[in-house]
């Protein structure tokens, strides 16, 4: 009797929110990005995702393509990924033009990880002056900028793509209303024939559905909402290709990236020590008390000041987080990656010292290709 095919180890990326510590410059911690980004080059990792945050006085992730362009001319053989662009907040033309630039410079090696959160509080959403996030809406703008990523187009009439069909509901200008379907299509120049690797991004049902739906991979947003992953995770693959799109998705197989809390040292007392510091930054989030990374501390009970009757909201949102030696949580890691089917496991380490930082992410790797 032939044994079941054996799956093969999903692969390891990094998801950077570019924080800034306190008592260092702005400009330093844009300069860790570059080094953490050049490490996990040499460490292995197949992919470097960068976050997109607004207003933010913890992560520096506002212009999220400008950093991917920063990480690809820093390296030599990375993915550089955007995790990812919202779409509330972006033009669907720009982004393929700007994606499009990059893949044009660095041919195979730029992915396109889509969200539909603002990314940021209310007013400063406001202030973006974009559009609506609703679940329709954000599908339609991600066949737009599928379509200006495609093949370039025969010559002859065209019908404008996405949301530009919306009309009055929903164009982003009412001189929108008055183009005609039949005219020339709208195109991305650079951008068109790209093709760089779109994905879907969701903390919840919701994203997953569009994913599914369009049969594009999902990555689950499982680092802050780990509560909603498990249900997120089997809702894409429930719909995965039930309904034909014409997106030019993968239709064949689904694919789920996860993003997992994670800190790795010599050894477990001080990972425990050095992760004080991501319950203290995820407890200022909650407890809207934001600032940068605080230094770790011996209480392992300190983050609770940060966000007083809101700590089982801190505790929920960090529930999926590995701390210990690299050989212990690359075994808790290949675990969660079976209990979820996983294609790809983004890690997210937050440290004070942006070189213990690097550490962790080196000493995982090494872990986890051993």
């Amino acid at each position: 009797m032939s044994q079941p095919e054996r799956r093969a180890l999903p692969v390891l990326s990094v998801m950077d929110m570019v924080p800034v510590s306190a008592g260092h410059g702005r400009t330093d911690a844009l300069n860790d990005m570059i080094a953490l980004a050049r490490a996990a080059d040499v460490a292995g990792y197949e992919r470097y995702w960068l976050a997109e945050h607004h207003g933010s006085s913890t992560y520096l992730s506002s212009a999220t393509i400008v950093l991917m362009g920063q990480v690809l001319a820093a390296t030599e053989r990375l993915s550089v990924a955007s995790g990812g662009i919202m779409l509330p907040n972006h033009a669907p033309l720009v982004v393929a033009e700007q994606i499009g630039t990059l893949a044009t410079l660095y041919p195979g090696r730029v992915d396109l990880g889509l969200g539909r959160a603002p990314g940021t509080d209310r007013r400063t959403a406001a202030a973006l002056r974009r559009g609506a996030s609703d679940p329709r809406r954000f599908a339609e703008e991600i066949l737009e900028i599928l379509t200006y990523l495609g093949d370039e187009p025969a010559p002859g009439p065209h019908a404008v793509p996405g949301s530009l069909l919306l009309g009055a509901a929903g164009a982003p200008d009412d001189a929108a209303q008055d183009i005609e379907p039949s005219g020339p299509r709208v195109r991305a120049i650079p951008g068109e024939g790209t093709h760089p690797g779109v994905w879907v991004l969701g903390s919840s049902v919701n994203g997953a559905r569009v994913a599914g739906r369009l049969g594009l991979p999902f990555a689950v947003a499982s680092h802050f909402a780990p509560v909603q992953a498990e249900a997120a995770i089997a809702t894409y693959r429930s719909v995965f290709g039930s309904r034909s799109e014409g997106t030019g998705g993968t239709q064949g197989a689904p694919r789920v990236a996860a993003a997992i809390n994670v800190m790795v040292a010599p050894s477990e007392d001080e990972a425990r020590l050095l992760f004080s510091t991501a319950m203290a930054a995820a407890a200022r989030i909650v407890g809207n008390r934001p600032g940068p990374l605080d230094p770790p501390t011996a209480d392992p009970e300190a983050w609770r000041a940060h966000a007083p009757g809101k700590e089982a909201a801190v505790e929920s949102a960090m529930s999926l987080s590995y701390v210990g030696t690299a050989d212990d949580v690359a075994a808790r890691l290949r675990e969660q990656a079976e209990r979820w089917d996983l294609d790809e496991i983004l890690v997210v380490t937050h440290a004070h010292d942006p070189a213990l930082r690097r550490r962790s992410y080196e000493l995982l790797a090494h872990a986890w290709h051993a």
